[in-house]
């Protein structure tokens, strides 16, 4: 199992990590570029767009990928997921249009409010459950790395574009978004001939969805929409929080910060995307000792080499941080240590999280997220209003523990007492 894992999450990573550089690049030239004060307004007037569209994807490849695989109505669960995807893309889109002029005139951004409303059309298009789902089920991690990778390389193109041309704000804010919207149109492609075979093919068998099969889907789904919901303040929400809590300029130091530590993320992200459909099959075959296995293994696998580079970063940073940065970012030369070291351990413990979601916890999932992300949001607003940005560093930390603490335990305890009743009715 531990083989074939690493061997498909090599193939994500590999694009993930260029994808993962250069992205970190864009973000060094952009700063350049703009300064701290301006790459924060940039920072949030993405965060606008990205929360709304966060909010209003429901991640429902999730559900796409575990009925795949027991049920033979593929049209069936591809017709329900669309429906899904365009409603809340409908919906996503006419909010973000509606309270652009709000959200601008909150942080004193209203010259952007007009670019703020045109980029909303993004949440319209990044509607991507089918196609990811399509496309994991299929194995084909080469196309969703193609995907980071172009969305990448053409924002960095952008970003050297806008250095070397002096452009501002709203450049930074609309290229950004349209370079993803590419990446989306390119899997959208991918997959489109598949869709459409699979939907011509739609016969009778759709009908066994009306009953407590459709209810099932819809419910995993929705519970899984709620879970994505509820972990969007660690994700964008977050810079929204600094802006109104901290400053402008921290805001924009805060992305510098969590682009660095992106870089881990890229290396675990793979991870989970190709554990997530072995485990819900070694779960199927009851081999709940090769599950633990992998999981502990992979955690020591990632702790070493993550705890090694942060120490090398630590060491070196009045070094790298102004000759990629600049030096105003040096200020903030201790919050980058204390974030790179908790993320480096949170980072390690990646497995736990598509492991929790395959033994079938989607409601305890929910409520653990929901916790931890609340706990998140009132320690930005209450440490952040004290210690200011370090206020925010230690918030996420208590964020990440808690996190470790309510998955790792159940899941232990769940593997072992599956696997003792499984030997118990093999004897």
């Amino acid at each position: 199992m531990l083989t074939k894992i690493i061997r498909q999450a090599g193939i994500l990573l590999s694009g993930n990590l260029l994808a993962s550089v250069l992205n970190f690049l864009s973000v060094a030239i952009s700063l350049k570029a703009l300064g701290i004060e301006s790459f924060g307004q940039v920072t949030l007037l993405q965060a606008y767009i990205l929360v709304i569209s966060l909010c209003f994807n429901p991640q429902a490849w999730q559900g796409l990928i575990r009925y795949f695989s027991i049920e033979r109505d593929k049209a069936g669960l591809i017709v329900l997921t669309l429906k899904y995807d365009l409603i809340c893309a409908v919906l996503g889109t006419c909010l973000a249009i509606g309270c652009a002029q709000f959200y601008a005139d909150s942080f004193k951004l209203s010259e952007h409010s007009e670019i703020l409303q045109w980029s909303s059309l993004y949440i319209l298009f990044n509607q991507t459950s089918v196609a990811i789902g399509v496309l994991r089920y299929q194995e084909r991690y080469k196309a969703l790395a193609l995907q980071s990778i172009i969305s990448a390389v053409l924002f960095f193109g952008c970003a050297v574009v806008g250095h070397w041309k002096n452009l501002g704000v709203s450049y930074f804010v609309t290229t950004y978004l349209i370079t993803l919207g590419l990446g989306v149109v390119f899997i959208q492609v991918l997959c489109g001939s598949y869709v459409v075979s699979i939907l011509k093919s739609k016969n009778s068998a759709t009908e066994a969805l009306h009953g407590n099969w459709k209810k099932g889907f819809n419910r995993f789904n929705f519970t899984v929409h709620m879970t994505a919901l509820a972990d969007i303040p660690v994700k964008q929400l977050d810079n929204i929080l600094v802006g109104a809590v901290v400053s402008v300029g921290a805001t924009g130091a805060y992305r510098v910060i969590k682009q660095i530590a992106t870089i881990s993320t890229k290396v675990t992200g793979p991870l989970n995307q190709v554990l997530y459909p072995e485990v819900n099959s070694l779960l199927a075959e009851k081999a709940y000792r090769n599950v633990k296995s992998a999981m502990l293994k992979i955690i020591i696998l990632l702790l070493i080499p993550s705890l090694v580079v942060v120490a090398f970063a630590s060491i070196s940073t009045n070094y790298w941080i102004p000759m990629l940065f600049s030096e105003e970012l040096l200020v903030y030369k201790w919050h980058i240590i204390i974030f790179l070291l908790v993320h480096a351990v949170a980072t390690a413990f990646t497995p736990i999280h598509p492991i929790f979601l395959a033994l079938g916890y989607v409601k305890r999932l929910f409520i653990i997220t929901l916790f931890s992300n609340a706990i998140l949001c009132v320690g930005i607003l209450l440490l952040g209003q004290q210690l200011g940005l370090l206020g925010v560093v230690i918030a996420i930390s208590i964020q990440y523990l808690i996190t470790i603490v309510f998955k790792l335990p159940q899941i232990l305890r769940r593997l072992a007492k599956e696997n003792d009743e499984s030997i118990t009715l093999h004897t």
